[in-house]
């Protein structure tokens, strides 16, 4: 089994470590009500419920620009289960036995009990979804009554969980409870020990995470590949985070070391990526060619999100007046649009107006053009934007 999770694993994480698992949004559980209510109460965590109609205007706002974000997706999946229903079919009849809806959407946040903690009805935004979210957990955890009852004592592995999963969920350190508490245990092999690694391993430049990948085969066998995987991918995020935000090269080395515990492959994936957005925070032009072209050359591997990667960051570089590195934009933008079938017409177009503001007619007429011919049908406006993208290419020449 856990030679095919390795397997499983390494596929996965080629994807992410390059930078695209962060452009994920949220991702919707498939079992019944039923199942999702046990999901819950084994899990202490909230439901989140994406109440919706399929004629609902604002429902589909919401599932085409604000749960496909990254920021909902890291928020929702770390500290939820989310179901969505439309409450018109058969696959909402077991949910509607307790919960109507007067109005679309209205999103829930029910506990493993099947009772509402929270909700609100209408099309939300990013920042006002995670805000309700954050309000959601809130009414569940009792941080003062964690925090006084872990000063009476006893310090028992129940509360301990409670305690850490309250402070990682409400985002207030948890590291020296953790520690503290992990310090004195002899044997953590127990599901509520099992579990507080899990939970607690946020980041992986620590000793937590250690823990974590030494335990790994008893957290698959107790609660699953895919929490686990969900885990290690968070913690080693959030620490190429960290190397990014204070432009620390020890630490993003500390992340791609820590990954190589896990996956040797993802390992090389996530250095070549970290080295790319790390440089593209300094103020090295040579650097940051080498990093880039060997990202191009070795870590996109004909993905698309990691080529658009390439160009947006290159583009909007302060190194682009480079010869080298313009050039390098641009073999990675027309990459990427000529990967796309279905809408490379966007990059094309994107190429085109990017290369006429460097001042390169012919090369943006090219591409303009590019944009105009891989255009599907009956897509007038856009014709019309490119039309008038090459009319005013024409007119600088």
């Amino acid at each position: 089994m856990f030679a095919l999770f390795r397997k499983c694993f390494v596929v996965f994480s080629l994807f992410f470590l390059a930078g695209s698992l962060s452009a994920q949004g949220i991702e919707f559980f498939k079992g019944t009500w039923s199942e999702a209510l046990a999901k819950a109460a084994a899990e202490d965590k909230l439901i989140f419920v994406d109440a919706y109609a399929s004629w609902c205007g604002p429902c589909k706002q919401m599932a085409a620009n604000v749960f496909p974000q990254a920021a909902v997706g890291e928020y929702f999946n770390a500290n939820f289960i989310n179901v969505k229903f439309d409450m018109e079919k058969e696959e909402s009849a077991e949910f509607r036995q307790k919960h109507r809806v007067r109005a679309y959407p209205t999103l829930f946040f029910i506990d493993g009990k099947n009772e509402v903690v929270h909700q609100l009805v209408g099309g939300q935004r990013v920042e006002g979804l995670i805000a309700a979210g954050g309000v959601a957990m809130g009414k569940m955890d009792d941080l003062d009554a964690y925090a006084a009852q872990w000063e009476a004592g006893p310090r028992d592995a129940k509360l301990a969980l409670k305690y850490i999963r309250a402070l990682v969920r409400s985002k207030e350190s948890h590291l020296k409870v953790t520690n503290d508490y992990l310090r004195e245990q002899q044997d953590l092999t127990s599901d509520e020990h099992l579990n507080i690694l899990l939970v607690a391993a946020t980041e992986a430049d620590s000793r937590i995470f250690d823990l974590l990948v030494e335990k790994e085969d008893a957290i698959i066998a107790r609660f699953g590949e895919e929490a686990y995987r969900n885990q290690v991918e968070r913690a080693v995020l959030a620490t190429k985070a960290k190397a990014l935000e204070y432009k620390d090269a020890n630490l993003m080395k500390t992340a791609v070391e820590k990954m190589a515990l896990v996956d040797a492959a993802a390992s090389k994936q996530l250095a070549l990526a970290g080295a790319f957005a790390l440089a593209a925070k300094g103020s090295d032009l040579k650097t940051f060619y080498k990093a880039a072209k060997k990202y191009l050359d070795k870590g996109v591997l004909g993905e698309n999100a990691r080529l658009e990667e390439i160009f947006q960051t290159t583009s909007s570089s302060g190194f682009i007046h480079d010869a080298k590195v313009l050039d390098l934009a641009i073999e990675a933008g027309a990459q990427a649009a000529a990967n796309d079938a279905a809408t490379g017409y966007r990059q094309y177009y994107r190429l085109a107006e990017f290369l006429l503001k460097q001042g390169k007619a012919d090369q943006a007429l090219s591409y303009a053009k590019q944009a105009l011919s891989t255009l599907p049908p009956d897509l007038g406006n856009y014709e019309r934007a490119i039309q008038g993208l090459i009319q005013r290419i024409e007119e600088s020449r």
